[in-house]
């Protein structure tokens, strides 16, 4: 499944900073929110690669665990998805005051090391195939038929070797068809009515914004998507969350006569 190397991996950089760097685990931005899903990144700040196997995330792994004291100088302790030498993935906590946090690393091979991050009670990222935060979306789609109100899954997107790649959507007149998207540093809107999402440039309905509940500092967006979206191939997602617009991403529809 997409979410688990996501959360256990994410965001990648082939030539890591010398120094610590802080950002989205979803989207690459500089700035997080309250318990949202973040990455670490720097030469050797970690240990050997290991993953956490189980809820409830430790704050320890691999001798590994951050510490972090926001902008009321307030200390709380990240939970762990993922340590390695370069990049470690954490959750930040969610009593986090937003303005400029410390992010402390202890345990790491260059233990202690410490950067600061902007905390914003927004930071909407989404998660994407390639987990690179660009191209087509690690999301799932939901076709119902109008005539059984029966939900089926249908594949965004496919993975292989060379990459990843979006799989068209079918779209007619005999099902309604939903998206659900994942990310990160979205749960603290203000109110649905906040969080709006254009798909090709075209409006489409938000129907949920929140905390996906299974995974921490996971966050799930769900699309309701119009008919008149049928022809228009592979396009880009925009969400946008209280003002702040997240990394673009890409989804597939075409018109299920083959258009």
């Amino acid at each position: 499944m997409f979410l688990i190397s996501s959360l256990a991996g994410g965001i990648g950089m082939a030539d890591p900073p010398q120094s610590l760097s802080i950002i989205n685990a979803a989207s690459g931005a500089a700035v997080v929110a309250p318990g949202s899903i973040s990455a670490a990144f720097g030469r050797q700040i970690g240990a050997p690669t290991v993953s956490a196997l189980s809820l409830p995330l430790p704050t320890t792994l691999g001798g590994v665990s951050i510490d972090l004291t926001d902008s009321a100088h307030a200390a709380g302790t990240g939970s762990l998805f993922y340590v390695s030498p370069n990049q470690i993935n954490f959750v930040v906590p969610d009593s986090t005051k937003t303005g400029t946090a410390t992010v402390k690393i202890l345990g790491g091979s260059s233990s202690p090391i410490s950067a600061n991050v902007q905390v914003a009670t927004v930071a909407p990222g989404l998660f994407t195939a390639n987990g690179a935060g660009v191209g087509v979306a690690a999301a799932i789609a939901i076709r119902r038929s109008i005539d059984t109100q029966t939900d089926d899954p249908v594949p965004v997107y496919q993975c292989n070797a060379n990459g990843c790649s979006s799989i068209g959507v079918e779209m007619g007149p005999d099902a309604m068809v939903f998206l659900e998207l994942f990310g990160t540093g979205i749960k603290g809107r203000t109110s649905l009515a906040n969080v709006t999402a254009t798909i090709g440039g075209e409006n489409v309905d938000v129907l949920f914004a929140g905390a996906q509940g299974q995974f921490p500092g996971l966050d799930q967006v769900n699309l309701s998507l119009p008919q008149t979206l049928h022809t228009r191939g592979e396009t880009d997602v925009v969400l946008t969350v209280d003002g702040q617009v997240a990394n673009k991403v890409r989804v597939n529809l075409k018109d299920k006569g083959g258009n």
